[in-house]
């Protein structure tokens, strides 16, 4: 899986899968509140090449320390929000082999109030991707 218009931080990255209306981001280490404002604001500058299009969003947490801050908790809430509205389809989080970050995402999402938004969680890139292309994405 090849990722275009990528933006790379010390704190991890994200971009656009080739070929399909996905975002990508993967964190690294300790996440503070201004780390997710800038991957918020970097996800909508990408989601604009979808042109108003259905898209989603996979999120790689799995080199992440586990978010203990409240404020960064409300951050990664608010970004839920802001996907949602923004025409974000499906969340694939591709944390499966930690239940730590597995409920963390779960509780981010629940918090944010965007029922419409399918969110699920996988092993594998390949399993995620897969969903997503059953979906039309």
């Amino acid at each position: 899986m090849e990722l275009i218009h990528t933006i790379n931080k010390p704190e991890g990255y994200c971009g656009i899968i080739k070929g399909r209306n996905i975002l990508k981001s993967a964190g690294v280490g300790v996440w503070k509140p201004e780390y997710v404002e800038d991957l918020i604001k970097n996800l909508l500058e990408l989601a604009k090449n979808f042109q108003g299009e259905d898209f989603a969003y996979i999120a790689d947490p799995s080199n992440m320390s586990p978010i203990l801050s409240k404020e960064t908790s409300a951050a990664f809430t608010k970004l839920h929000s802001v996907l949602g509205k923004a025409g974000c389809k499906a969340v694939a989080f591709l944390d499966g082999n930690t239940a730590a970050m597995k409920l963390q995402s779960q509780k981010h999402q629940n918090l944010s109030e965007v029922k419409e938004m399918l969110v699920l969680h996988f092993k594998t890139e390949e399993e995620a991707l897969n969903w997503l292309g059953e979906m039309g994405i």
